[in-house]
């Protein structure tokens, strides 16, 4: 039987992506961040890489929607 590759990486995000909107911080995060697709695209990053927080904590823009995602996912 043949597995499903890199389904599963998706999988946990989809799951990560499930528990976050049943938070009612992470909804509003979610909320902010689709007014502004860069933001939007580093939350989304970051979800699937929780390394990648690391990478907009110097910038202005995320980093206050960014720092709000990493304590929810804590």
């Amino acid at each position: 039987g043949g597995g499903a590759g890199g389904a599963g990486g998706q999988a946990g995000m989809q799951a990560m992506i499930a528990k976050l909107m049943q938070n009612p911080g992470a909804q509003s995060i979610i909320q902010k961040a689709q007014s502004n697709p860069k933001v939007m695209a580093a939350v989304t990053e970051c979800m699937g890489n929780p390394a990648a927080f690391a990478k907009y904590q110097n910038d202005p823009e995320i980093k206050d929607i960014i720092e709000e995602l990493r304590v929810i996912m804590e």
